[in-house]
C-alpha cells in the first residue's frame, strides 16, 4: 500500500534553509545589540562608581587624586593618567574604599621600579573598563595641559597608541566638570573622541 505524505522538495528545503539564515541572522543582530546596550550600561555604572570613590577620597585626603605619576616612578609615557589613579587609590596609607581587582588592566604592560601599593606586584596597573582599555583620569587643575593622555587602548585587546584630551562643550570651549575631574571610557570601539564614548558626567551630546 503506497503512502500519500510526500517529502519536501529540493526547492522547499532550500527556501525552508534561507528563512532560518533570516531568523539566524537578525537573532544575532538583535542579540548582539542587546549585549553591546549591555556592556554600554555596566560600563557607565563602573565610571559613576569610580567617580563616587573619588569623591570620597576628596573627603579623606582634602583634594582628589593627582592624575600625574609621583617623581621617581620610572615608566614609558603610556597611560600615565590612569596609573596615577591606581596609584593613589591603592596605595598602602589610603583607608578608603578601593576599585575591584579585576578592573585593573595593564595595556603597555609596565612595571614600577618598586611596589607601591597595597598589591604584592609592581606592576603599573590602570583602571581598565569593561572593553580592558585604560579608563583615562583628569584632575581638573591640569586640564589646559596641552599634552592630553597618551594611552594603549585598542579593540580586542589590540593596542594602539592613542591620544585624548578632556572634554570641553563644543560651543562655549568650557571644560565639562571645571572644579572636580574627569573620568573617560573608550566604549566598545576602544578608540577616544569617537561617538561611543562615555564619561563620568553629562555631556550635551
Amino acid at each position: 500500500m503506497k503512502s500519500n505524505q510526500k517529502g519536501f522538495t529540493l526547492m522547499e528545503l532550500m527556501i525552508v534553509l534561507v528563512i532560518i539564515g533570516i531568523l539566524a541572522a537578525a537573532f544575532a543582530a538583535v542579540g548582539g545589540s542587546m549585549f553591546g546596550k549591555t556592556k554600554d550600561r555596566a560600563a557607565q555604572a563602573q565610571l559613576q562608581s569610580l567617580a563616587v570613590m573619588l569623591h570620597a577620597y576628596r573627603s579623606i585626603e582634602g583634594e582628589y587624586p593627582d592624575d600625574r605619576l609621583p617623581k621617581g616612578v620610572t615608566t614609558n609615557r603610556f597611560n600615565s593618567h590612569s596609573e596615577a589613579l591606581y596609584l593613589a587609590l591603592f596605595h598602602p596609607e589610603y583607608s578608603g574604599e578601593r576599585p575591584a581587582q579585576d578592573w585593573l588592566v595593564n595595556t603597555d604592560g609596565d612595571e614600577s621600579t618598586s611596589n607601591l601599593t597595597v598589591l604584592q606586584t609592581r606592576e603599573l596597573f590602570e583602571i581598565g573598563d569593561e572593553w580592558g582599555n585604560p579608563i583615562v583620569y583628569f584632575e581638573s587643575l591640569h586640564y589646559s595641559d596641552k599634552t592630553g593622555a597618551t594611552v594603549q587602548a585598542g579593540e580586542d585587546e589590540y593596542y594602539e597608541e592613542q591620544q585624548v584630551s578632556p572634554v570641553s562643550h563644543e560651543r562655549t570651549g568650557s571644560f565639562y566638570e571645571p572644579n572636580g575631574f574627569q573620568l573617560v571610557s573608550a566604549g566598545s570601539d576602544g578608540l577616544f573622541e569617537t561617538e561611543d564614548d562615555l564619561y563620568s558626567f553629562e555631556t550635551d551630546s
